[in-house]
């Protein structure tokens, strides 16, 4: 499966057979408008929980040490 992560956009081998195609399909989407695409082994796009993307930033930074 490849899946937009900005928006609904996805594809599947149900949707279209060809591993190549759905390779093109997501470039396409990408050239179009810009977001990211990632691919995955399951059958729908993970879902990200709704909370503030400062939420996600915070916790990817190294915690600040108390010197």
């Amino acid at each position: 499966m490849k899946y937009c992560l900005t928006c609904d956009w996805y594809t599947t081998p149900a949707d279209e057979p060809s591993k190549a195609t759905r390779s093109k399909d997501a470039i396409d989407h990408h050239v179009e408008t810009g977001h990211t695409i990632d691919s995955s082994n399951g059958i729908v796009p993970p879902q990200l929980p709704d909370l503030p993307e400062e939420v996600f930033v915070r916790d990817l930074l190294p915690a600040r040490s108390s010197d």
